[in-house]
């Protein structure tokens, strides 16, 4: 459950943070690549990676080593500045207790938006993924709303905390279920969202 969770969230988390770099204005949210004190615009596509995805159920809690994702930006300035997630991926992934997991990424791709530092990921059928780990979980986490709270650094960072996901769908669901991951981007270097 925990792995299915993190890998719904990471999915949500991922989409939201692309549809964050995609739009801004000048007065409103901008994607820069920044060197030094020169910020040059950016829109195109956005890499990010996590390490600490993670799945929390009342059954069992799924930690995800590797996820991945990319996100395209629409353009670089905007209120909100507009984008979609393509891809995302998690590999590595197991209960607490060790049990193995696989994660399937559903429903790509997610629609994305990024207004100021929050990123928020939609899709009308829900963005998320189908997790199983042996006989402790089988079910599939999704969420149609995740927002994302970005973070400018040495990577820009977009965190996913605890966001909410259905599952009612699948052989063994549990009754709660959230998600939590944290994607560094990877590219472009120097991402920063104005």
């Amino acid at each position: 459950m925990k792995l299915i969770k993190n890998l719904a969230l990471t999915a949500i988390a991922a989409a939201a943070f692309m549809a964050f770099l995609g739009a801004g204005t000048a007065s409103a949210t901008q994607l820069c690549t920044d060197s030094g004190e020169v910020c040059t615009e950016y829109s195109g596509t956005i890499e990010g990676t996590s390490t600490n995805a993670k799945l929390s159920t009342n059954l069992a809690n799924v930690v995800c080593e590797h996820s991945a994702t990319t996100l395209t930006a629409n353009s670089s300035t905007g209120a909100p500045i507009l984008g979609e997630t393509t891809a995302l991926s998690f590999t590595k992934c197991h209960t607490e207790l060790g049990v193995e997991c696989t994660v399937t990424v559903k429903n790509l791709p997610y629609s994305g938006s990024l207004e100021g530092k929050t990123l928020t990921v939609t899709d009308p059928i829900g963005a998320g993924a189908k997790v199983v780990c042996g006989t402790v979980l089988s079910c599939e986490f999704l969420t149609k709303d995740a927002q994302l709270t970005i973070t400018n650094g040495s990577p820009t960072v977009a965190v996913a905390k605890e966001v909410e996901l259905s599952h009612e769908t699948g052989a063994i669901c549990p009754t709660t279920a959230t998600w939590s991951a944290t994607y560094s981007v990877t590219s472009p270097a120097g991402l920063t969202v104005l």
